[in-house]
């Protein structure tokens, strides 16, 4: 999950109390995008394994194609039918924040928002109302989440 900041928090809560007037002002919206699309642009700066008793510091790399060589060899030697035991995990590195990442839900509510944003005018009903409540509905479930831990 992303790590808000408490401007970031009182963005959202300023956004949840405007949201059902028609009156949402551009810098707010805007900003609504960076927080939640924020961690979307992060490249990962290194790669680890994932899996059964793997807390180690000595199975992680700067490359991709190394722990994904090291995850085949475990795997191929643990031979244990179904899903994988082990797994390349990428890890994320923010100058001012931990590691985040973006929920599935509020990826995909974002996503249809710009499709409504796209399709129709800016009014306070209907499909535009839809999509204004599936992004600060997700952003609200993200930042409760980091709340409490």
């Amino acid at each position: 999950m992303t790590t808000f900041t408490d401007d970031d928090k009182k963005l959202i809560k300023e956004i949840r109390e405007r949201i059902g007037s028609l009156d949402v002002r551009d810098n707010i919206e805007r900003r609504a995008y960076e927080i939640s699309l924020a961690s979307l642009e992060a490249e990962p700066v290194m790669f680890c394994i994932s899996g059964q008793n793997v807390d180690s510091e000595e199975h992680v790399s700067t490359s991709k194609a190394v722990v994904d060589a090291w995850v085949e060899e475990w795997n191929q030697v643990d031979r244990t039918p179904g899903e994988p035991l082990y797994k390349t995990v990428p890890l994320y590195h923010h100058p001012a924040l931990p590691a985040s990442v973006v929920p599935e839900g509020l990826v995909k509510a974002v996503r249809f928002y710009e499709q409504v944003k796209n399709e129709n005018p800016p009014v306070g009903t209907g499909a535009w109302k839809d999509a204004v409540d599936w992004v600060l509905e997700e952003a609200c479930q993200a930042v409760n989440t980091c709340i409490k831990g």
